[in-house]
């Protein structure tokens, strides 16, 4: 990951990282975005609801970061990245696809508005709470293009070849 970032190239790589995965997913039947992975109790929608919850995540920090107050902790009682994705799989499995989907481009628009009205120094300001992150871009960048990525390899794989 590059030290800085510019505004515009941050929101390139966001809606270019956001279009591929809308790419990858417009093909697909109810089918193969429903059917779980081979190798995991994940589906594609699984995926698509896991992105959609740490997008939500994003926004709360970026919204902490807007009026400098501390965020709440983020899934008070678990201990590990693992087990906050458990609860998303669990907490969102069962919802119907359509709902994930316009769930999950809905957050997509809210991130990519934030950031849009965001300014260039507001991008490299650190938290105070965080010291897992080195700057507000970096962890934009995470929980977006970064994610969707990660995400879109995960999905290609459980699809047939």
């Amino acid at each position: 990951m590059p030290e800085t970032i510019t505004k515009a190239e941050l929101l390139h790589n966001i809606q270019a990282g956001y279009h591929r995965l809308e790419v990858l997913l417009a093909p697909l039947s109810e089918q193969q975005l429903t059917t779980p992975e081979e190798t995991s109790t994940w589906s594609i929608k699984d995926h698509i609801a896991h992105l959609t919850c740490w997008q939500g995540y994003l926004l709360d920090q970026l919204q902490a970061v807007l009026t400098n107050i501390k965020p709440p902790l983020f899934m008070p009682g678990l201990a590990t990245v693992d087990e906050v994705n458990e609860r998303f799989y669990h907490e969102y499995k069962d919802r119907p696809l359509a709902d994930i989907v316009e769930g999950f481009r809905a957050s997509y628009q809210h991130v990519l508005a934030m950031v849009e009205g965001m300014s260039e120094e507001s991008l490299q300001v650190s938290f105070s709470w965080r010291q897992d992150v080195a700057n507000l871009w970096s962890l934009i960048a995470e929980d977006t293009y970064e994610h969707y990525q990660e995400h879109a390899e995960m999905m290609k794989q459980s699809l047939p070849h």
